[in-house]
């Protein structure tokens, strides 16, 4: 969609530009060629990002001009994934519309970032579910309106092959996220959610609602990852969760919650139902305000969690004794393959035993995002951040 209102006035011959020579039309060789040099062979993996586009044809993209060529393109060449991002899509041309919607039914992968979508593409999405092949929708950044929320859960409900959602960052709130928790629970396949940064409008997020919402969600025993980031739950929003955690038959692999407010009692429930359910691999409570005494709770019950392989800790104000503790738990042959402490507190002791943990290959430098070093001002090791 331009920058005026629809339907689009524009002639790419006379566009504004301030390199004029370097303008020129977008045509379906010149996109094939672009496709060349993202992909490989067999160039079934289609990415358009409109601020690239912009950048490399020297002019604004147009919403139905050059949107035709993309909608051609990805009618004639199947792909296996489709990923827009930037990209606005305007209702004028209702037929451009309906073939772009038909043209995503044999993609497998469809991302959606950061896109204005109109309400029909939405209601063309529902009567072609039952066609189409899709596994995962990312829609991470594209508003959503409560109608699209209404269509989308049908969506849900009738798509047989969908196994991955995201609407993380889709102006989601409190009210019409139980509409997606609905969908979600009564899906024949969906086994993934991710729906970061829910809102609350004009009142502040009630995260009792949610829980409850996720409480009845969760005991379908079927989804088996779960993201929640910067939705502002707390440690008794944790509850129900440890609680699904520590079931013989939770089916639970995924759990990402970083940028909430659980605290040290948060991270106690979440730590004693995965050390009771012992099913859980990844765990994100990055910036979480946990503190020492979460940190501590982390030492005591990690070592029964046996099948955990990711945990994030990232800036949770532990103190060095409490990271001692967790990096002293940590033996030979260590299960876990991704740990992040950057972000807490370290003295000279957490760098000896990062040091002993690393030279002996207990951990290798990929697996943790710190390392250590020798500082000659104070004599001793400290601990220095590793990418």
């Amino acid at each position: 969609m331009c920058e005026v209102v629809l339907p689009c006035e524009y002639n790419p011959k006379e566009c504004p530009s301030p390199l004029p020579e370097k303008s020129r039309l977008f045509t379906k060789l010149l996109l094939y060629c672009w496709q060349r040099e993202y992909d490989k062979r067999p160039y079934q993996q289609f990415q358009f990002k409109r601020l690239e586009f912009e950048e490399r044809i020297g002019r604004k993209y147009h919403c139905v001009r050059d949107f035709r060529v993309i909608v051609n393109y990805l009618l004639r060449r199947h792909q296996l994934a489709v990923k827009f991002s930037g990209v606005n899509v305007s209702n004028w041309d209702a037929g451009l519309l309906k073939d772009f919607a038909r043209s995503l039914i044999p993609v497998w992968y469809i991302e959606l970032n950061m896109m204005r979508l109109p309400h029909e593409f939405f209601v063309m999405l529902r009567l072609n579910a039952k066609k189409m092949d899709v596994s995962q929708l990312n829609l991470e950044g594209t508003p959503l309106t409560n109608e699209d929320v209404r269509i989308l859960r049908e969506f849900l409900l009738v798509s047989p092959t969908l196994r991955l959602l995201n609407v993380s960052r889709c102006s989601l709130t409190q009210y019409n996220f139980a509409m997606i928790a609905d969908g979600v629970h009564k899906s024949p396949g969906l086994r993934c959610l991710c729906a970061d940064r829910l809102l609350g409008l004009s009142l502040s997020l009630d995260t009792e609602k949610i829980t409850s919402v996720l409480s009845s969600l969760l005991m379908q025993n079927r989804l088996w990852s779960l993201s929640l980031q910067h939705c502002e739950l707390t440690a008794q929003d944790m509850l129900p969760i440890a609680e699904y955690l520590g079931l013989p038959t939770s089916n639970f692999r995924r759990l990402r919650i970083g940028n909430n407010k659980i605290g040290p009692d948060g991270a106690m429930f979440l730590l004693r139902g995965i050390a009771i359910g012992k099913r859980l691999e990844v765990l994100d409570i990055s910036c979480n305000s946990i503190g020492t005494h979460g940190g501590e709770w982390v030492s005591m019950y990690l070592s029964s969690c046996l099948k955990l392989n990711h945990l994030h800790l990232k800036y949770n104000d532990i103190q060095p004794e409490a990271i001692n503790n967790i990096l002293l738990t940590l033996k030979k042959c260590c299960w876990l393959q991704r740990l992040e402490l950057y972000g807490n507190h370290f003295d000279s002791r957490s760098a000896v035993i990062l040091r002993r943990l690393l030279d002996a290959q207990v951990m290798l430098h990929q697996e943790v995002d710190i390392s250590y070093t020798y500082d000659e001002s104070l004599q001793d090791y400290r601990v220095v951040p590793w990418r």
